[in-house]
């Protein structure tokens, strides 16, 4: 069972989207957004770190995308709408940002959450 939450608003715990924070991720947050996009899409995965290099994305950032670590490209300063077109593009969802930031399972945040989730994308 997951923890309680502690309800501090402060980093580590909550990831403060600031403006400095949002300056320093626009390429990311760039990168992620042009996924909306079927075409770029596919050639994202068909030649991933050819797609990034059109963003101007740094070898740091390119890595947190390749190890699809959520909760560090937030902290980088991508938004999270634009995390989540990202995550969509390998299959993913919301909790699955969620529960990386939390530290559980998919099946350990939507168990915790304070009401039944029943029509998750691709989730039984």
């Amino acid at each position: 069972m997951m923890p309680l939450p502690s309800f501090d608003l402060k980093e580590p715990g909550t990831v403060q989207f600031t403006a400095e924070r949002a300056f320093d991720g626009r390429h990311l947050t760039a990168f992620c957004l042009s996924l909306r996009d079927e075409s770029n899409r596919a050639a994202y995965l068909t030649d991933p770190d050819a797609y990034m290099q059109r963003y101007a994305l740094t070898a740091a950032d390119r890595d947190l995308v390749r190890a699809r670590d959520w909760t560090a490209l937030l902290r980088r300063g991508a938004h999270l709408q634009a995390v989540l077109k990202l995550c969509a593009t390998h299959g993913g969802n919301l909790f699955d940002i969620g529960a990386h930031n939390a530290g559980v399972s998919v099946t350990e945040l939507l168990a915790a959450c304070p009401r039944i989730v029943s029509a998750v994308p691709g989730k039984a």
